[in-house]
């Protein structure tokens, strides 16, 4: 097979549109594991779809099968890959993320300040839930609380956030503007809570009736109206609107059932001020005077403010090796994009932002892969919902295999999905495979992507794969592609089994 040596602006071959919509199934001869490439994707029905390819040795980098693998793609959620292992790197393993709960005790009543670390982890329902040596929301508060009371404090004039860590550009420029209300569009800041989102729960009435519905937590402050109607029959179609960028939202469609509705809310470190006044008002801590809405008083910190008789009086930490997790297994936007900004910080001491965070990863691209490896990638974000970026498959194997021999390795291997987890629960479970596999998938419109290592648990040999592929057709092609993934990653396997003697297994 032609190797594609060329620079990235090469033409990219059309993928064969084969007659049998299956895939082929051929005995592996060991050795050839670029050709058994080839053919699986020739055999494949993708409709005029792009594939590029690349797998590698981890541990040597040694080339192992290439299809248009210096190809510029989109990459995804795969992009994931690039951002937590920059973070692993700059970050290190120890690191963790740091809110700080602080009083100022130079006005009366006392300031109450988030000092915000960019933490994604702060509240979040699913990690803590999980986690005994986590904090639920509601603990959270408890917390903070009986920290005041045991100082003797039971009012405060005020929340402040101090979100200066990152910027308030909370929304990517370049994510599609008809899904900001979806949890997975998340808005990004310097202080963040409840994974920035809100859950619905509408509750069915009689059918052709208004539902009720209720929240969590609960933000009694928040506008939801209801334009929706009950149903006995049908799907439930119930979705939740909301205008950017405002926290009005809007219950529309069938509801049939009770289930939960998750919607982003606008201004993280604003909304995690009031949540907090409400909250701490609710525990018998006074926010203002006895007569005041607690919400109304908590508002964002403005930049030349400063806090010099503020002291914390609690500490929430969430390792690393959590936020990395939930980036990689769950593949949760908000967590990579708070890595990317955070890495940002971190270099350049400025506010954490796209651009800085950016301009981090493309150094260290440049720094340890080289300038081709650089150019030929563009970082537009750091989870992957923009179209924007690009990635070779080679970089990310080449990318795979220095961090394999970085000190802080196991922490970034961990936080990969494994057969049967995170976004890998519903892949390869039907498929026997001899190795273990640690990967990232990604999708989005048209895009699909699944790159990682297989280990083979006799000889320990570790490969690195990228498969991508591009501008894939709605219908059979789409029902092909992730069966594809699954064919290259099953081949991979048998090579390595195939070829352990020579190894040493």
């Amino acid at each position: 097979m032609r190797r594609s040596n060329k620079p990235p602006h090469t033409l990219l071959r059309t993928i064969v549109v084969s007659l049998a919509a299956g895939l082929l199934s051929a005995p592996l001869q060991a050795g050839d594991l670029d050709s058994t490439v080839e053919r699986i994707i020739s055999h494949t029905n993708l409709e005029g779809g792009k594939a590029a390819v690349h797998i590698a040795d981890l541990d040597t980098n040694k080339e192992l099968a290439d299809y248009n693998a210096d190809t510029p793609m989109i990459p995804a959620s795969n992009m994931k890959l690039l951002t937590a292992g920059a973070a692993a790197i700059i970050l290190g393993e120890q690191f963790a993320f740091r809110t700080e709960i602080q009083i100022d005790d130079s006005t009366t009543p006392p300031t109450l300040i988030i000092k915000g670390a960019g933490d994604p982890a702060l509240g979040d329902p699913d990690l803590f839930g999980d986690d005994e040596s986590g904090l639920t929301l509601d603990a959270l508060f408890d917390q903070v609380a009986n920290a005041l009371k045991d100082k003797g404090i039971t009012q405060i004039s005020e929340v402040v956030a101090d979100d200066r860590i990152f910027d308030r550009t909370f929304v990517h420029p370049n994510w599609p503007i008809d899904q900001l209300n979806r949890w997975y569009c998340a808005e990004v800041g310097g202080l963040n809570l409840h994974t920035n989102i809100i859950n619905l729960y509408p509750i069915p009435g009689s059918p052709g009736s208004t539902p009720r519905a209720t929240m969590s937590p609960e933000v009694p402050w928040f506008d939801v109206q209801i334009r929706a109607k009950t149903v006995a029959r049908g799907q439930d179609t119930a979705w939740i609107s909301r205008p950017t960028p405002e926290n009005a939202f809007t219950l529309r469609g069938n509801v049939r059932y009770k289930t939960e509705k998750d919607v982003a809310i606008h201004n993280p470190p604003e909304f995690t001020a009031a949540l907090f006044a409400n909250a701490l008002h609710r525990r018998g801590i006074m926010v203002h005077d006895e007569n005041s809405l607690p919400e109304n008083h908590a508002r964002l910190v403005t930049d030349a403010e400063s806090f010099e008789n503020a002291r914390p009086i609690a500490i929430i930490t969430t390792p690393l090796a959590d936020v990395l997790r939930r980036t990689n297994t769950n593949s949760y936007n908000l967590y990579a994009e708070a890595l990317l900004k955070r890495i940002g910080h971190e270099m350049t001491s400025d506010p954490g932002s796209w651009e800085n965070g950016s301009s981090v990863l493309r150094m260290l691209l440049s720094e340890k892969l080289g300038a081709d490896a650089a150019s030929s990638t563009v970082v537009d974000d750091g989870s992957g919902m923009s179209r924007e970026n690009r990635v070779t498959p080679r970089t990310f194997t080449s990318w795979l295999s220095m961090l394999a021999r970085n000190e802080n390795w196991q922490v970034f291997e961990d936080s990969l999905a494994t057969a049967g987890t995170g976004t890998l629960e519903k892949r390869f479970r039907n498929k026997e495979l001899t190795s273990e596999i640690h990967a990232k998938s990604g999708y989005l419109n048209n895009t699909y992507s699944l790159s990682g290592i297989l280990v083979h648990p006799t000889t320990g040999r570790r490969v690195a794969f990228s498969i991508l592929l591009n501008d894939i057709p709605s219908g059979a092609a789409s029902r092909n592609a992730k069966p594809l993934h699954e064919e290259i990653v099953i081949a991979i396997d048998e090579w390595l089994s195939e070829t352990a003697h020579a190894y040493g297994g």
